[in-house]
């Protein structure tokens, strides 16, 4: 026993010295290349907390021999080294997403900046590709296809450019959320040192080089499109021309006799009737052209001058054609003597003779530019038209509604005529619907007007705001509070208002507009969606889901304030990846019956919950007596943690159950909790989701290999190996606690990396007690970590400060659950 708790005090020694090195080391890159440093620096405190694993599993597999023994301290020392292992290991965790989410954020935003630049470089050139040979450099003979599979090019161009602004947006929010994370962790003024500033900065430039690319590509687009035009219209005059001087000029040439007899010119004059059936379609293909011609150069074309020539040439032609053509008619007909309202009818032009000629000649271009369009895809463009006006529309008046409800339903509540129940209490009433209007009103509506033209794109807006849309989240959240205050305390004071202020609705109607706002995107999303299914569905079916999440993320939100009782802070939990209702078999209970539990999946924790339904008193009535109502609660019971998490997808026969262990990856049937789920789809999704957040985890995929290394048999070796390391610590100790005593710790995000030395001495001084070793490790350390990062001096402390202690954290999630399923507490019924 004596034993076991010199192990355990070492242990303890190591972990301590862990955090405080995690501390000290903290710092949040600025740039990329600070990044890449601190990833250097952190691979080493990987190495560390694995040999620290090693350690703690050792001395798991101690304490379970010495069960028999039934000691209070016992069990007291065992769950306080499980829970401190576990918060280093979740803390350990984050700093390493920190570091790849500050890796990917910078790189990916230096990338996407520099393709962004390049893009308005290049679109910003002034080609002219109607004179380009484009068709050589597309390999294809037809100028005006390989135009049209350029068009198609820059289309997939906008929509990869686009793609790739989002990724830079959410690998900066990936990046805040864990440097926030860290902040709050170890208490640092996010004022001072937080990224958010400089994140800022970067995503501020990035959405001014993408509108200023997306502008560019517009431009670029519409030359495109007006060179393909020219070349259409180009390729429909040279085929009217080839047609005149070539078919038209032949028959005129070989018809010029008159006939000798009567017989001969009227079997002329059949065959002139018959050639001008077939030179009539030559006329409304002219027509068409003379048209289109009129149409584009009305609209400010870009070869408007270009286009004048050639319709002069082509009605030149076809006039001479023509003229010759009566001409010859009138011959004949003379010579037979013949003058009817039909021998009238000539081929000359007119272009506004035909009412329906303009959709005649739209058709027929579009036809002879191979871009025939279904009828079914023109329905879905025009239904596309119609949804974004939809989408707009609405939004407008949406941001109207909010307007009215907050400068005449909240003006009034905040007036001292307000009663005094709701005095000072809008914010809970209206919650933070101001924000909600400033961001539609300022910044969302204006955002969407961007993409009238293309409704494709949508999307792309909703992504890139997803962030913003979390204001939903806070609002949603606070719906049932607002109702109950409504209900008891309002009376009649709000449908004064409504009459005074001649509002349409009342103020319920109002309330539930931003909830309802929410749902109407979904569905005109999804709508947008089936139009582009099988063409370009840009990013919609990303921004339908981001407007799923909000509902969602104010579900889980609603039901974690209702969580009590949780043995450590809820925002060391991480964030909440699904909630649900499950029944649950403990394998630790005498009686095996199962257990109705609420169970929250956190990035680092399962959270087992008993529901509880508490009565409260709410309003008082003069005659029925109190309002009495059921508030639920969830009484934490216990937790496992991800990173040594178990998992088995079949259990037991039943389809809707899994099983869950902790401590290890290959648990025992004494050892499993079996969960059954409602149905057979909820439980693919937890399984589904709990292998992502296995695969998520670093530590999840490293520390296992260390538990499979270790076996008890090695507890021996293990504490003479201790017994050694705190041998080598004691000699350097004095001079280690001298040094100690000249500083403080500074946790520096912009300049930590230079101070890290002194601070992390500070800290051990601070901390070091017993364990001398602790401290001279962490001079080892100091050292190390100002040593240029490719000296062998480096490399032999580095080694130093492995043989003394391993430093401190690692970076991913996977065996921190070696203590968890000991230390957590029992379940109660």
């Amino acid at each position: 026993m004596g034993h076991f708790m010199d192990q355990a005090g070492q242990v303890q020694r190591w972990i301590h010295s862990g955090d405080a090195m995690l501390l000290a080391s903290f710092s949040v890159p600025n740039c990329l290349t600070e990044a890449h440093a601190m990833s250097q620096d952190h691979q080493q405190f990987q190495v560390a907390i694995e040999k620290t694993h090693a350690a703690v599993v050792q001395l798991r597999e101690r304490a379970a021999q010495l069960q028999h023994c039934n000691s209070q301290q016992l069990m007291e020392v065992k769950n306080s080294v499980a829970k401190n292992w576990e918060n280093l290991v979740t803390c350990a965790e984050d700093r390493h997403k920190l570091v790849q989410a500050s890796i990917a954020f910078y790189k990916t935003a230096e990338q996407v900046c520099s393709v962004l630049e390049s893009l308005e470089r290049d679109y910003r050139r002034d080609d002219d590709w109607c004179q380009k040979d484009v068709s050589v450099e597309a390999g294809i003979c037809d100028k005006a296809a390989a135009l049209h599979l350029r068009i198609e090019k820059h289309q997939e161009q906008k929509e990869s450019f686009l793609r790739a602004c989002t990724l830079a947006r959410k690998t900066a929010q990936t990046f805040l959320k864990y440097a926030n994370r860290s902040l709050m962790y170890y208490g640092v003024e996010e004022e001072v040192y937080g990224p958010e500033n400089k994140v800022r900065a970067i995503l501020d430039d990035l959405m001014v080089k993408e509108n200023n690319v997306l502008e560019c590509w517009t431009e670029k687009k519409r030359t495109l499109d007006q060179c393909a035009q020219y070349v259409e219209l180009e390729n429909n005059g040279k085929v009217a021309l080839d047609w005149i001087t070539q078919t038209g000029e032949k028959y005129l040439e070989s018809h010029t006799s008159l006939g000798e007899t009567k017989e001969e010119t009227e079997q002329l004059l059949r065959e002139h009737n018959m050639f001008k059936v077939t030179a009539k379609d030559t006329r409304e293909h002219v027509k068409m052209i003379l048209q289109l011609a009129d149409k584009l150069v009305e609209n400010g074309h870009k070869h408007a001058s270009a286009i004048r020539e050639w319709v002069a040439r082509v009605d030149l032609s076809y006039k001479n054609f023509s003229a010759r053509m009566d001409k010859y008619r009138m011959q004949l007909e003379g010579r037979l003597g013949i003058c009817s309202e039909e021998s009238k009818a000539s081929l000359s032009l007119d272009r506004h003779s035909d009412p329906s000629l303009e959709h005649k000649m739209q058709v027929a271009a579009v036809a002879d530019a191979k871009m025939e369009m279904s009828e079914e895809k023109r329905r879905s463009a025009r239904k596309k038209e119609l949804i974004m006006k939809e989408l707009l529309d609405t939004e407008r008046t949406y941001v109207k509604d909010l307007e009215i409800c907050i400068s005449c339903y909240m003006y009034e509540t905040r007036q001292p005529t307000a009663p005094k129940a709701l005095q000072g209490k809008e914010h809970i009433i209206f919650c933070n619907m101001e924000e909600i209007l400033q961001f539609h009103k300022n910044t969302f509506l204006q955002e969407l007007e961007k993409y009238k033209a293309m409704p494709e794109d949508a999307g792309h807006c909703f992504v890139t705001y997803a962030h913003k849309f979390d204001i939903y989240v806070t609002y949603c959240k606070a719906q049932p509070e607002s109702n109950k205050l409504l209900v008891n305390d309002a009376g009649n004071f709000y449908e004064e208002v409504q009459r005074k202020h001649n509002v349409e609705h009342p103020i319920p109607a109002y309330l539930i507009k931003p909830v309802q706002r929410i749902t109407k995107y979904q569905l005109l999303l999804r709508e947008l969606l089936a139009c582009c299914e099988e063409d370009t569905p840009g990013e919609i079916r990303e921004g339908l889901e981001v407007m799923q999440n909000v509902p969602k993320k104010a579900n889980d939100a609603l039901h974690l304030s209702m969580l009590e009782g949780c043995d450590i802070p809820i925002d060391k939990l991480g964030d909440v990846i699904l909630q649900d209702s499950f029944q649950v078999w403990d394998p630790r209970q005498l009686l095996r019956k199962h257990r109705e539990r609420h169970v929250f999946l956190f990035e680092h924790h399962v959270v087992f919950c008993k529901e509880v339904k508490e009565q409260t008193n709410s309003g008082s009535g003069s005659s029925g007596g109190p309002q009495s109502g059921a508030s639920t609660k969830y009484q934490y019971k216990q937790r496992l943690v991800t990173a040594e998490l178990g998992l088995s997808e079949h259990s037991e026969g039943d389809e809707c159950k899994f099983a869950l262990w902790g401590g290890s990856r290959t648990g025992t049937h004494d050892s499993k909790m079996i969960l059954r789920a409602n149905s057979v789809e909820s439980k693919q999704i937890w399984v589904r989701k709990l292998r992502q957040v296995q695969q998520d985890s670093y530590l999840s995929n490293h520390l296992a290999k260390t538990t499979a290394a270790v076996s008890s048999s090695s507890i021996k070796s293990s504490s003479s190996s201790l017994a050694s390391q705190s041998s080598k610590t004691t000699s350097l100790k004095s001079s280690s606690a001298k040094t100690a005593s000249s500083g403080s710790v500074v946790a520096s995000p912009s300049g930590g990396r230079k101070n890290v030395a002194n601070a992390t001495v500070a800290v051990m001084a601070a901390t070091a007690t017993a364990g001398g070793g602790k401290l001279e490790a962490t001079r080892h350390s100091a050292s190390i970590r100002s040593a240029p990062p490719n000296s062998s001096k480096n490399k032999n402390n580095y080694r130093a400060a492995e043989d003394l202690e391993p430093p401190a954290v690692a970076a991913d999630r996977v065996s921190l659950m070696s203590f968890a399923s000991d230390s957590s507490s029992g379940v109660s019924t």
